[in-house]
């Protein structure tokens, strides 16, 4: 049997084996991918020595560059993540003491065959690749098709500025606003922005904007060496234009459906991308963990109503917060619902899509002000979510090891009432709840754990030990208001340490609590997906 310093070293030998073998990933490789979503402006300074404040308020360029976001690849890997979303890297219109502020964001397109200088050079785009694969890391760049920006609404003229889109009557619709989003012909060839910044909605039912756009995806993709692409504003673009585009990018491509109806949202993953945003859930999760007077009842009626309309609900991008909506912790101040709502995102199907800064628990409300400068946290990494998100892809890859099946696996709900969800993914089993960080302790019963008798189990979240029944059922303890994960004991990893149980449901003494296993859970994160990435 090998020592634990005999599997490390292995475990680093394969790791150096993996260097330079980082191959963009297709939708079968996605389902196991952990996402980090920044926005490069307001990620890292090229300097770190840089002490520049960034008012949101201003909207205006902070300073983040891609050799920022580079020297911060180990503070994101250190939590595990695998895959970092990166803004727009094209070429912005340059505006200034304009209401709307600046194009930091990266989504004002202005010609998309030349990069954003302000983010770096061309070197510098390729070193942040490069670096990330040597990492054991994937890049994920956003892209903007719908539109153009111009600060000219109603009387735009294109020109050479523009790239290949330089014909105002051929390659853009007429002039009109998205008024009634009801009408699915307003949504698709009218503009969005005001009259202070217009997006220009560029002509794609023309055969040579569609051969345009094939044409540029497919070489950034392969120029830059991009692992996978976040497509902006979907449902804005005919549906039928994106399979070819997809397909020439080659890659895993995933869509932002701004729209809490399944119906609606599922449409798109059925005829145009494998991948969508799941906006269903991120509207109810929004609500049910809003407070602990709030019922749970609307997320079982999303995942239920998902897994109708949805032809594959394995590839949905779960999430809570993201640069469009305001920061779940503008309105949730319990860290107890928080974590549960992170949990869920965790505990059912899909993949897990991360906004920066909820790690150093950013508050930030509504757009702009939900895109704080990270900087401005000093990158701590003693910070409890920080932590939590370690253990939280700690416990993903330590299932994904357990079960060639775990990332094709439906999440099953086995247990509920208003305030707690029992959510069983094989091999794991997780307690959600939203009764809030006062709520006296409590007992579930859980049956149907799909265990058999006498199965060790472990809380990789309280590091509590439980032993299942001769039935496979056993009976858990929620402390805190804090969400319960299981795995079984023999396939948690090398998280929570040496934990034994000895009795049915009843906790016996344990070698390690949830902050002291945070340096072997961040080990677990960061050698666990190189083993997996070697399966591939």
């Amino acid at each position: 049997m090998y020592s634990k310093f005999s599997l490390l070293a292995a475990l680093i030998f394969v790791a150096s084996l993996s260097v330079n073998t980082v191959h963009a990933f297709d939708d079968n490789a996605a389902r196991s991918k952990s996402v980090y979503q920044v926005v490069t402006d307001r990620f890292a300074l090229t300097n770190p020595s840089d002490s520049r404040t960034c008012d949101t308020d201003d909207m205006v360029y902070c300073g983040g560059t891609w050799k920022g976001t580079e020297e911060k690849l180990d503070y994101i890997h250190g939590m595990g993540f695998d895959t970092v979303w990166i803004s727009p890297v094209v070429q912005n219109i340059n505006v200034t003491n304009n209401k709307l502020g600046e194009a930091y964001h990266g989504y004002w397109t202005h010609d998309i065959n030349e990069l954003n200088s302000h983010f770096g050079t061309e070197a510098d785009l390729k070193s942040l690749v490069n670096t990330a694969h040597k990492k054991g890391m994937y890049i994920m760049v956003d892209v903007v098709v719908n539109h153009v920006a111009t600060t000219q609404a109603g009387n735009f003229t294109a020109d050479s500025s523009y790239g290949p889109f330089n014909v105002t009557t051929r390659d853009f619709h007429s002039f009109c606003w998205v008024e009634d989003y009801t009408n699915q012909t307003q949504v698709e060839v009218c503009w969005l922005g005001d009259e202070n910044v217009a997006l220009a909605d560029v002509n794609t039912e023309d055969p040579t904007i569609v051969s345009t756009y094939n044409a540029w995806i497919k070489n950034l993709v392969a120029t830059y060496d991009f692992d996978a692409i976040r497509i902006d504003t979907v449902k804005h673009v005919r549906q039928n234009f994106w399979p070819d585009f997809v397909s020439a990018a080659g890659v895993h491509a995933v869509g932002e459906v701004l729209d809490g109806d399944p119906a609606y949202v599922a449409a798109y993953q059925n005829n145009s991308m494998s991948s969508v945003f799941n906006y269903p859930l991120y509207y109810a999760l929004d609500s049910a963990f809003n407070s602990t007077s709030k019922t749970l009842s609307d997320v079982v009626t999303a995942l239920n109503s998902n897994k109708q309309q949805f032809k594959d609900t394995t590839l949905l991008g779960n999430f809570i917060s993201n640069h469009d909506n305001p920061r779940f912790e503008s309105h949730v101040t319990d860290k107890a619902l928080i974590k549960n709502a992170v949990a869920t995102i965790y505990g059912v199907e899909g993949i897990p899509y991360v906004y920066y800064g909820q790690e150093q628990g950013y508050t930030g409300g509504a757009d702009p002000a939900n895109r704080e400068a990270l900087w401005l946290s000093g990158y701590e990494e003693s910070k409890d979510m920080y932590t939590y998100f370690t253990t939280m892809n700690a416990i993903r890859s330590a299932a994904n090891n357990a079960s060639s099946t775990y990332n094709t696996n439906q999440a099953t709900i086995i247990g509920q009432d208003d305030h707690n969800l029992v959510i069983r993914k094989d091999p794991v089993i997780s307690i959600v709840t939203n009764r809030g960080s006062k709520a006296a302790t409590s007992s579930m019963s859980i049956t149907n754990t799909g265990f058999t008798s006498a199965t060790e189990l472990t809380d990789v979240i309280s590091c509590t030990p439980y032993m299942t029944d001769s039935k496979g059922a056993f009976t858990a303890s929620v402390k805190n208001g804090l969400p319960a994960i299981f795995l079984p004991t023999s396939q948690k990893g090398s998280l929570c340490g040496n934990v034994t149980a000895s009795t049915t449901g009843s906790s016996s003494t344990k070698s390690a609590g949830y902050r002291d296993t945070a340096s072997i859970a961040l080990l677990a994160s960061l050698m666990l997906p190189v083993v997996a990435f070697m399966a591939i």
